[in-house]
């Protein structure tokens, strides 16, 4: 039995989105009701408050920042150093900044961020010192299509007087903040989702979800029924119901059977919903046909069909599910160089949508990864995908990337017989920790003195279970403490072992602001290939960090 959460978070929101999405609703089958909801009443009562304790502790520390924030001076070396350790010491954060009185950037964490000190914020769409809750969350688009959530916190001198805020950038998809007490329900029979009071999605394992409105959608779609289960959800502490909506993960319409409950936070309520699925219908008919072909040859023969026959008619090509760009083995996509969907068999509903902020669960990019392949000519790009195919199962997808032009690529992947696991959540923040801690040693130490302390043999950062590399901005290797003799080497040429340039990942996120990203390459002590995720975090415009943990899974 498959299970789906949706949780539902109440916060103010300073962009008003309604966009087509991924939800198509259909009219819920009666006869699909459960007898009772005892099942899904238990699974929300686990959720609420796991997810509780984690939201009441980051609230915590932000409170605490911003009344020890009250002593000081915005622009103080101690307010610099408390933001610094902020951000170091937690895992969910995308950058920190102290907000003057006058909207002025006067300290930020890490040095890198968005923001540099002394930039003038140009306008807020809220008041900071009149917030309905003690603290305020808001979510925005950035030009590159990605939404972004931040929460704020008014600060405060001794004697009352507003000094400004405290601004915390979450991460992309604020998955670092809810994957600890989304790891505890079953990763492949559940799915979650956050969405504010108005109906917005504000996380969701999907991560195309973000920043589109449910309720709208269902209206728009005119399933005027499922509209109205969600806005009782948001509206009613608690309660059951059953409807339907639709599944991207399986191309499946689905029927769920759902419980909600409450969470009353600093931000406002937050409701968690966990349905259960009691029925499905494919949209998608699985493919028929077979291919004799590679995967490179058979991306290639989209590549030739659309010099021969034009944009147009290649785009209608691989929209037809019974067509030559659909098989069992592989099935063609179309995607700009922006990030939109153009054309899939697949994924009709997609068609049109901007998924350059989609990520897989270990918080890799999908569509971006595509994207900077073409870029970068055409070649390999990996990354976990469950495989509707396969029960969902979640499988490492290998996708090849032909560029049309300079605006427009065509794209299809295979699974791979290697098994790949999501990385432990504990494991995963540990790795950002260990990585900004660096880094936080290497802005008051400095550059040689922090190569020469990675470089030294059980030093200060030695880890047995993150294996950290310090690379320059052309690529060179810097430090490398578990494996020195690759000191000096060129990393930006590095390949795995199916021919991806994860060296040029590497160097693409070391030079704009980080990120996740794969390498898979032969263990030169074990033999074996491993999977390793990686955390890239830049120092400054002439360095940067990554730290790996393998997530090979055991067979």
């Amino acid at each position: 039995m498959k299970y789906l959460i949706y949780l539902v978070l109440g916060i103010c929101m300073i962009l008003s989105v309604c966009m087509a999405g991924c939800i198509f609703p259909l009219p819920s089958d009666q006869s699909d009701k459960p007898s009772d909801y005892t099942e899904q009443i238990e699974l929300v009562h686990t959720f609420v408050q796991s997810v509780g304790n984690d939201i009441t502790a980051l609230g915590s520390s932000l409170f605490a920042e911003a009344d020890y924030q009250a002593d000081f001076a915005a622009d103080s070396p101690e307010i610099a150093a408390s933001l610094s350790n902020l951000y170091v010491h937690s895992p969910s954060s995308l950058s920190v900044y102290r907000i003057t009185a006058d909207n002025v950037v006067a300290a930020a964490a890490p040095k890198t961020a968005m923001f540099p000190v002394g930039y003038q914020i140009p306008s807020l769409e809220f008041d900071p010192q009149n917030f309905s809750y003690p603290a305020y969350q808001n979510i925005c688009q950035r030009d590159t299509g990605e939404f972004q959530m931040s929460v704020i916190v008014p600060v405060y001198t001794r004697n009352g007087s507003y000094d400004g805020f405290l601004w915390y950038f979450l991460d992309p998809m604020s998955k670092i903040l809810v994957i600890p007490a989304r790891s505890e329900l079953p990763r492949d029979e559940v799915f979650a989702m956050i969405m504010d009071e108005n109906g917005v999605v504000l996380f969701s394992d999907d991560s195309k979800d973000i920043g589109r409105n449910a309720i709208s959608m269902a209206y728009a779609s005119g399933q005027y029924e499922t509209a109205a289960v969600l806005e009782k959800m948001i509206s009613t502490k608690n309660g059951t119901a059953t409807y339907s909506t639709y599944s991207y993960g399986s191309l499946r319409y689905i029927t769920l059977a759902a419980a909600w409950d409450t969470l009353e936070t600093r931000v406002g309520p937050l409701t968690v919903v966990v349905g259960i699925q009691t029925a499905e219908r494919q949209l998608v008919p699985s493919p028929t046909s077979n291919t004799d072909k590679t995967l490179e040859e058979f991306v290639q023969s989209a590549y030739l069909y659309a010099v021969k026959n034009g944009k147009d008619a290649t785009l209608a090509a691989i929209n037809d599910p019974n067509g030559q760009f659909v098989t069992k083995e592989y099935a063609i996509t179309a995607i700009d160089i922006n990030g939109t969907l153009l054309a899939s068999a697949m994924m009709p509903g997609d068609i049109g949508e901007n998924l350059i902020a989609d990520t897989d669960g270990n918080g890799v990019p999908t569509i971006r990864t595509l994207v900077q392949r073409a870029k970068q000519g055409g070649g390999y790009g990996m990354y976990l995908c469950p495989n509707h195919m396969q029960n969902q199962e979640i499988e490492v997808k290998l996708s090849y990337v032909v560029p049309i032009d300079d605006t427009w690529f065509v794209s299809a992947g295979s699974y791979m017989k290697e098994k790949a696991r999501y990385v432990d959540p504990e494991l995963n923040n540990a790795m950002i920790e260990y990585t900004r801690q660096v880094a936080q040693y290497a802005a008051v130490n400095g550059k040689d003195a922090t190569i020469t302390a990675l470089n030294t043999p059980n030093g200060p950062f030695y880890s047995e279970n993150i294996r950290l590399i310090a690379i320059n901005s052309t690529g060179i290797v810097l430090a490398r403490p578990y494996d020195t003799e690759l000191i000096g080497n060129d990393a930006a040429a590095a390949v795995d072992i199916y021919g991806g340039s994860f060296g040029r990942d590497l160097m693409v996120l070391g030079n704009s602001g980080g990120g996740m990203v794969y390498e898979y390459y032969p263990n030169r002590y074990t033999g074996e290939n491993d999977i390793t995720l990686m955390y890239v975090l830049p120092i400054d415009d002439t360095w940067f960090l990554a730290s790996g943990i393998t997530i090979t899974a055991e067979s």
